[in-house]
């Protein structure tokens, strides 16, 4: 689900404003046009003109008096403004990423999940005919892994192998999850090629110093 969200209206016609004011299509020290012809430009409600009007007077851009009007009061201030949209529009840009992100990492982390339960269930009737037995291997006391949660492993980037399961005093934890801790005494099962086991050795044996 997107979190994007558009800018209101008025705020959309207080940055042209702002903008022209900067380009010097509106003079500072001139009058603006007024209400009425502003609703004309826009093509907006009398109200959002006169919310976009108050956003520019708030941020010292323009002063509105009850009979002169509405005049440019700052050229500089109209270029701070827009510079402050920039950056909270960048920030929220960001932050609609960051959610983007997290949403794909789900789905993929979803993903993954469904093709390692297929491939535990593949290489259970593999094993069940003959053609593949998965490897077991200890962790040992002072092993690095002790403590670290599946998912801190990295156990297929750093040993080529794919954890099926987990036993502990007597118990297969069959597809466990990527927050479940390693502890002294748990035996990994694993499949991959042979050559994997020696990988496998080689990082769960690694001690603390």
């Amino acid at each position: 689900m997107s979190r994007r969200t558009n800018s209101p209206a008025y705020l959309k016609i207080a940055l042209d404003i702002a903008s022209r004011i900067v380009n010097g299509d509106f003079i500072e020290g001139k009058k603006l046009s007024g209400r009425s012809t502003l609703v004309g430009i826009y093509n907006v409600s009398p109200e959002t003109i006169r919310r976009s009007i108050a956003l520019l007077q708030d941020m010292d851009v323009v002063v509105v008096e009850e009979k002169s009007g509405i005049t440019i009061k700052s050229k500089t201030n109209a270029s701070s403004f827009l510079e402050k949209f920039k950056t909270k529009n960048e920030f929220a840009t960001i932050k609609h990423d960051i959610y983007s992100l997290i949403e794909d990492k789900k789905k993929l982390e979803s993903k993954l999940e469904n093709k390692i339960n297929d491939l535990i269930e593949f290489a259970t009737q593999l094993r069940n005919v003959g053609l593949i037995v998965p490897y077991e291997s200890l962790v040992e006391p002072n092993s690095l892994i002790i403590g670290k949660t599946l998912g801190e492993l990295n156990f297929w980037n750093n040993t080529g192998a794919t954890i099926i399961g987990v036993k502990r005093e007597g118990k297969l934890y069959l597809s466990p999850g990527p927050y479940l801790a390693i502890k002294n005494g748990d035996i990994i099962v694993y499949v991959g090629e042979s050559e994997v086991i020696e990988n496998v050795n080689n990082y769960i044996t690694s001690q603390v110093k």
